[in-house]
């Protein structure tokens, strides 16, 4: 649940981002995982529904590896935009917070590690479509054999 002002503009980045309506300090928290808003599915649960809504989970949900599940941001929070240098840090995959790397004005994209927040990037490195293309970034920070061929 976004803790802080935000709205959805099209971002630089990539397709739509959210964007503060005020500054935040540094430390300020952002997000935190509440499930009167962010919902949680199981794999069952989420195999139970049409491909589409498969497709729509599996873009803007998070997966948390341990617990085998999808979160779900039911605010604005599901269209933080990736940046290997972000502006939010998290403390824990899908269920943690988020909070402001530094002093953060009105107006700044809110961006975040999608490896930090979600195991399906950790493990498997990010996929991006931008104009129409796909591309597949490895973390190369992990063992790459756990990575899939772009």
């Amino acid at each position: 649940m976004m803790m802080v002002e935000t709205e959805l503009r099209p971002s630089g980045i990539h397709g739509i981002g959210v964007f503060l309506l005020e500054p935040v300090p540094k430390g300020g928290l952002i997000w935190r995982f509440d499930s009167r808003i962010d919902r949680v599915y199981s794999e069952q649960e989420m195999a139970s529904l049409p491909p589409i809504a498969q497709h729509y989970l599996r873009i803007y949900s998070t997966w948390h590896e341990a617990a085998r599940l999808w979160v779900l941001c039911g605010d604005n929070g599901r269209h933080f935009n990736h940046a290997s240098t972000p502006n939010t840090v998290s403390d824990g995959i899908a269920f943690g917070t988020d909070i402001a790397a530094f002093d953060l004005p009105e107006g700044a994209e809110l961006t975040s590690d999608y490896a930090t927040i979600c195991d399906h990037s950790r493990l498997h490195g990010l996929d991006f479509e931008r104009n129409g293309a796909r591309r597949h970034v490895a973390r190369p920070s992990l063992d790459q054999s756990v990575f899939r061929e772009p």
